[in-house]
């Protein structure tokens, strides 16, 4: 499982709405940002925005829920309480480890390379749909790649060359650096692929960001990348005559087969899977009157995500033309229609930007954090450090107000008993796994 996303200068964890730099300025403070620092805050501003208006970013999110979904009612049916980890994702039921399997296979390899040579589509395996018995294959696009040694690697093309692909290319458009800053897998490899199947196709950024754009509002975005580069040059469009324009119409009237849903336009698809994003976030919440600010939170980010996706589908393009962040007209607006995540920097100060006209809090922004932190401990081995306790070490938590202690580095479950409880903690109980034992 991918847990970050760039990790060079700094990091964002999808799904889990946390961005991090690296860097002593605060949020509020842009203005006063080194260029590294502000460099590096769009790149990963840009996962952000990947995470919350591309079907892949919905789907990303509906799959951890899944998964937390299943965990619960081992949970619930439990006589002893007592729960093995790690539950493994890939041999669940109920169709959790098929999505897990397709998520796995088309999320793409990073093994580092200097050089692709060629490509190939290669089927990996058929998935199985248990609703109704349909098999479904499940291919990816295979690059033939060499190493610095000179030797021979496979590479497969997937999710990860396609966020970072676009991530990488709109920071060096905005903040351009001398040569290449990061490795060539996975943050250059994608717009190389491009190159070979369509020459010239480089030297045009905005068409290379309508297609990674484009790729990302699938459920297998290598695939899809090669497929429809392979379609527009057998159609007769060159580097110059492909243009974001064309791209953004040919996404309106692009056909999905969704499973048991059969087959839907791209709105369709769309409003599907931010549907389904909307009931992982409510089934988290469980309509407690407490957290009813972030579930209205979320839901207007979902609803303005689809709002921006009809009505201005070329929203990356405009952030590049504006220039430098501090005074860019498209990233301010974004900050309005959707805030930032939870913003981190090098002195662990915790900071969020709210969208406007949306009432929460940081510190619910916190709550949201620290929510999506429960599948991890189910991922492990039964040792678990709480990313929380870098906020909570120079703060008492809970009633008793308690420092952070080894727990919060090892079994973080086990810090707080009662109505003494952290973050971490409040979600633990809340999802019902107050009174289990994580065992090896």
């Amino acid at each position: 499982m991918l847990d970050r996303y760039n990790i060079t200068m700094g990091f964002y964890e999808p799904a889990l709405f946390r961005l991090h730099t690296r860097g002593n300025g605060k949020l509020r403070d842009m203005k006063n940002w080194s260029v590294s620092q502000k460099s590096t805050f769009l790149h990963e501003y840009i996962h952000f925005l990947q995470d919350i208006t591309t079907i892949q970013g919905f789907n990303n999110f509906y799959i951890l829920g899944e998964y937390i979904r299943y965990v619960s009612q081992i949970v619930k049916q439990s006589a002893t309480k007592e729960i093995k980890v790690p539950i493994n994702p890939f041999s669940a039921n109920q169709n959790v480890d098929q999505n897990w399997i397709a998520r796995c296979c088309t999320m793409g390899t990073d093994t580092p390379v200097k050089d692709v040579i060629s490509y190939s589509s290669k089927h990996i395996l058929d998935l199985v749909d248990y609703n109704n018995g349909q098999k479904i294959p499940l291919n990816v696009v295979s690059l033939n790649c060499v190493d610095e040694r000179g030797y021979k690697v496979e590479v497969k093309l997937g999710t990860l060359h396609i966020m970072e692909g676009m991530a990488k290319l709109i920071q060096e458009l905005v903040y351009p650096t001398q040569g290449r800053t990061s490795p060539y897998n996975p943050y250059y490899i994608a717009c190389d692929v491009a190159e070979m199947i369509i020459p010239g196709i480089k030297s045009a950024p905005y068409t290379l960001i309508a297609l990674l754009d484009f790729a990302l509002q699938t459920t297998n975005p290598g695939l899809t990348y090669v497929g429809y580069l392979e379609a527009k040059l057998r159609e007769g469009y060159n580097a110059q005559s492909l243009t974001p324009e064309i791209i953004y119409a040919d996404l309106k009237n692009n056909k999905m087969n969704i499973s048991s849903l059969g087959q839907l336009n791209f709105h369709e698809a769309y409003t599907a899977f931010q549907g389904g994003a909307e009931d992982v976030m409510k089934e988290y919440l469980g309509g407690v009157w407490y957290w009813k600010n972030i579930e209205i939170w979320y839901k207007n980010i979902l609803d303005r995500s689809r709002k921006l996706r009809l009505d201005n589908p070329s929203f990356f393009q405009s952030l590049i033309e504006g220039g430098d962040i501090t005074n860019n007209r498209m990233f301010m607006d974004l900050q309005d229609i959707f805030g930032t995540p939870l913003t981190t920097n090098s002195n662990n100060f915790f900071d969020f930007s709210s969208p406007k006209n949306v009432f929460i809090t940081k510190k619910e922004v916190i709550n949201v954090y620290a929510m999506m932190q429960i599948h991890r401990v189910f991922l492990s081995n039964g040792t678990f450090t709480c990313p929380l306790r870098k906020f909570c070490q120079n703060r008492r938590c809970g009633f008793f107000k308690q420092k952070v202690d080894k727990q919060c580095v090892k079994q973080p479950w086990k810090r707080m008993r009662g109505w003494n409880r952290c973050y971490f903690n409040i979600w633990w109980k809340f999802k019902g796994f107050g009174n289990i034992h994580i065992i090896r």
